[in-house]
């Protein structure tokens, strides 16, 4: 008689959104809506990992994209890394960050993410590009050139508002991390153009566990 081979155990994730209508269809894992910004993140993600029973951290949810990184709207961005980037001084010509010897700003270092997490479509076309690199967490869009190419210039691709958030609370649990985003839009002057998140989110939810 022979021993029965060990069963691999299915990761037991926790998809993080800050709204509703992010929220995807039909998911394969447990969702927490937070609200909208890296307070509401921060806090509702420690508190559901406080109560056990996840394996793993995805924020998921739309993304405005810098000019540069050549994506647009309906891509798809996968974090490589994750960082606060706007708590600090704005005097309207330049933002100077508080993170400074003495005035240390938790989640503004880059930090990795995991994108094992996350799963390969079998066939996805070529309805849309994936980018890979480093998310921005921002409390403030950025809707002026000045301001997106500040932060285009520290090898940002794009930005949301929880994702950095998010992974500091993972990072208190000892628990991987990612960030998956649809580009909604190009971060910048708006010109009244309006996010579009459906084809946003369905093309990045391609990317969530099944």
């Amino acid at each position: 008689m022979t021993d029965a081979p060990p069963q691999t155990r299915t990761r037991r994730l926790l998809i993080v959104v800050a709204t509703n209508a992010e929220v995807p269809r039909s998911p394969a894992s447990e969702v927490l809506v937070s609200g909208v910004g890296k307070a509401g993140a921060a806090v509702a993600t420690a508190a559901r990992l406080a109560k056990g029973g996840v394996d793993g951290v995805i924020s998921f949810g739309v993304a405005g994209a810098y000019q540069v990184s050549g994506l647009t709207v309906g891509d798809v961005v996968i974090a490589t890394e994750v960082a606060v980037l706007d708590e600090g001084l704005e005097d309207g010509t330049t933002f100077v960050p508080f993170n400074r010897p003495g005035m240390t700003v938790p989640g503004s270092a880059w930090a990795a993410c995991d994108a094992s997490l996350l799963t390969v479509p079998s066939a996805r076309g070529a309805a849309y590009r994936v980018g890979y690199g480093r998310i921005a967490t921002v409390s403030v869009c950025a809707g002026s050139a000045r301001l997106a190419g500040e932060r285009a210039a520290t090898g940002a691709i794009a930005e949301g508002m929880e994702g950095a958030a998010v992974a500091l609370a993972a990072a208190c649990y000892g628990l991987p991390f990612t960030e998956l985003r649809g580009v909604s839009n190009l971060a910048g002057p708006r010109g009244g153009s309006r996010f579009e998140l459906a084809r946003a989110l369905a093309h990045a939810a391609e990317f969530l566990p099944r």
